[in-house]
């Protein structure tokens, strides 16, 4: 069963407002001036799909918060949220409920390896039917089949396609290519395992999910609608009580000149303790390290002490049998060596004395200190003091406030006594509809959760099924592969073009008989990277296979045309080929708009380039109306 992935916009949650970028199914163009944002978009898309971090964007940084991430896994539409600069918090996921009309809480979501079975790599993994696969022992991520989704800028021409010359690298490369092509040898294996996996975490939360729900018919609410209901009654009562009691008070003049005032000191008087009370902690932490250095000194004192003691007993005597093993000592005439060990003997009394001279200064650290702990405590007194007058001040004039209130309005206390509680009751039972309204919410999560693990289940079995009739041929696919991939290449005009394909043991392209790396020319390693890539996504595409049908290729212009360097065949200047790029692009993702997205970022587009295309294009100098980048009014 096919599922893919689906962009519908980005956001940045800013201080003074957010920016947002729209994407469509089918081809996207941003478009704009180095130094406007563009690659940062791309980043962020990266960084909310689970990257471990980002790069420090002044823009960003100086305004921006979360990002947030729109996107559609399968049919299902989820929000990913993510904090910008605490690499490590946990992303908000949230479900889109088509009844409300708005986002609901779904989970929460670790930055961890997906043997975390609440990681967000683990989250995103079950959704594409990939869940709990591994790699000779190595856990399988996310972002090893994201790799196949996204061609960095300083990625697009470095002769090291998904890092194929690092061993480790080039290990995950080539098994996650296997993975998405299903020809891994234990996928079979894998799937089964992870189709009993996923029906007992179904079971699991059907009984979860059983339990609120008797919970909920035990406390006699039927559904969330009435809870709801029984709220906004509550709530319109309470307004109406507090229509009433402000009249009874207005009638009445119960807000005196001489009890605003009194309010207003008790008030001043409340903050003054406040900052009293911080101050009082604030000393007492002062004190305890204070008395902590004081410990300190006072041990190292009783070590130094000790030592002398076991320095002088320990020269009282005479060794005649090694104290280890007992064998006789042999004697040497000599009083200046150490009859133990042979040593010459040091000056027993100067390191004594060097000791005693530590003991000196550390005592009369000790004893400085102590004088000022004792000044602190005076200090520490006097605020204890002062919060006692406070304290004394404020209970007195709230006794004061007291009696002025009973003395105007006697006439009405009890009426407003009777106001006041039925008020504190009804939002006592608001608080408790609350706490129910909550449990709804949760009986909704635990259904999207188990439909979710219902829709994994279907998945599994869907693939069980096509790998146990439809065994994929190997030979067949890599064939399919190469065809496509020399379609793409003769598509973009790649010069003097005569034979291209992908080789049968590490799945790498080859153009005119050499490696990709061997061509001598940056130009045609940026062609070839992009060829490969949307060949393995236009293949994988097809719906026995694993590619989340997402590409997005920052700056496909790098080394052609005007970009081109000196030393480059003169066919890569020529700005046909940029051109030739684009048209492909555009062309077979709008033909493709239902199965695939592909996003390109560069600097400037072809006229020829429909404007719905265009979802986002920027100026560094704001000319012709356009924005100076995603966040458009950062301070120049």
């Amino acid at each position: 069963m096919k599922i893919r992935i689906r962009l519908v916009t980005l956001t940045l949650i800013g201080t003074r407002k957010n920016y947002t970028v729209k994407f469509r199914n089918g081809f996207n163009y941003i478009s704009g001036h180095t130094s406007t944002g563009k690659t940062s978009i791309l980043e962020m898309i990266d960084y909310a799909l689970g990257s471990k971090g980002h790069k420090s964007y002044i823009e960003i940084g100086s305004t921006c918060s979360q990002v947030e991430l729109v996107l559609f896994i399968g049919s299902e539409k989820y929000r990913l949220r993510r904090q910008l600069f605490d690499f490590k918090a946990a992303v908000i996921a949230e479900t889109w409920n088509e009844e409300k009309q708005k986002f609901l809480f779904y989970n929460r979501l670790e930055i961890d390896t997906p043997s975390n079975s609440q990681s967000l790599s683990a989250f995103l993994l079950e959704k594409m039917g990939l869940a709990n696969m591994t790699i000779s022992g190595q856990a399988f991520s996310f972002r090893d089949l994201y790799k196949y989704c996204y061609i960095k800028q300083t990625e697009i021409d470095n002769e090291d396609i998904l890092g194929e010359k690092s061993w480790e690298k080039d290990f995950k490369r080539k098994a996650t290519f296997e993975i998405i092509f299903k020809i891994y040898d234990k996928t079979l294996e894998e799937f089964k395992s992870n189709l009993e996996t996923r029906r007992e975490e179904s079971r699991e939360l059907a009984v979860k999910l059983s339990g609120i729900q008797e919970f909920l018919k035990s406390i006699d609410i039927v559904n969330l609608q009435e809870c709801t209901q029984k709220k906004a009654e509550q709530e319109q009562e309470i307004k109406s009580l507090q229509q009433q009691l402000s009249t009874i008070k207005k009638d009445k003049s119960y807000d005196t000149v001489a009890s605003t005032a009194l309010r207003e000191e008790i008030e001043q008087l409340k903050n003054d303790l406040q900052k009293i009370v911080e101050e009082k902690v604030d000393q007492e932490q002062y004190l305890n390290k204070l008395r902590l250095l004081y410990n300190q000194y006072a041990s190292e004192i009783e070590k130094k002490e000790l030592a002398i003691e076991g320095y002088i007993a320990f020269n009282q005597y005479e060794f005649l049998f090694c104290p280890n093993c007992l064998k006789p000592i042999a004697r040497t005439n000599s009083v200046e060596t150490c009859c133990l060990c042979g040593s010459e003997k040091s000056d027993d009394k100067s390191e004594v004395l060097l000791i005693k001279k530590d003991i000196s200064i550390i005592r009369r650290k000790s004893n400085e200190l102590l004088k000022f702990i004792e000044i602190e405590d005076r200090k520490y007194d006097a605020i204890l003091h002062n919060e006692a007058n406070f304290r004394i001040r404020l209970h007195e004039e709230e006794v004061e406030l007291l009696q002025l209130s009973k003395d105007y309005i006697n006439p009405n206390i009890e009426q407003i006594e009777y106001f006041n509680y039925e008020i504190g009751k009804k939002n006592r039972l608001i608080l408790e509809l609350q706490k129910d309204m909550k449990m709804f919410e949760e009986v909704e999560r635990y259904q999207q959760l188990i439909k979710d693990k219902d829709a994994s289940i279907q998945i599994l079995k869907a693939n069980i099924k096509a790998l146990s009739e439809n065994t994929v041929d190997k030979q067949e696919l890599l064939n399919d592969l190469s065809q496509e991939f020399e379609r793409i290449l003769k598509a973009f005009e790649y010069p003097k073009l005569n034979t291209a394909y992908i080789d049968e043991k590490r799945y790498l392209p080859y153009v005119r008989g050499r490696k990709y790396d061997d061509i001598g020319s940056l130009a045609g390693v940026t062609l070839i990277t992009m060829a490969y890539y949307l060949t393995v996504m236009l293949v994988g595409t097809s719906a026995e296979f694993c590619h989340p049908n997402l590409l997005i290729i920052d700056s496909p212009r790098k080394n052609l045309g005007a970009q081109a360097a000196k030393n480059e065949d003169e066919e890569f200047k020529d700005e046909k080929i940029f051109n030739a790029i684009i048209k492909y692009l555009y062309e077979i993702a709008e033909a493709k708009k239902d199965d695939i997205q592909l996003i390109v970022v560069n600097n400037g587009y072809p006229e020829f380039l429909p404007a719905e295309c265009i979802v986002a294009e920027f100026d560094a100098d704001g000319r012709n109306g356009l924005p100076r980048g995603l966040v458009d009014d950062a301070a120049n």
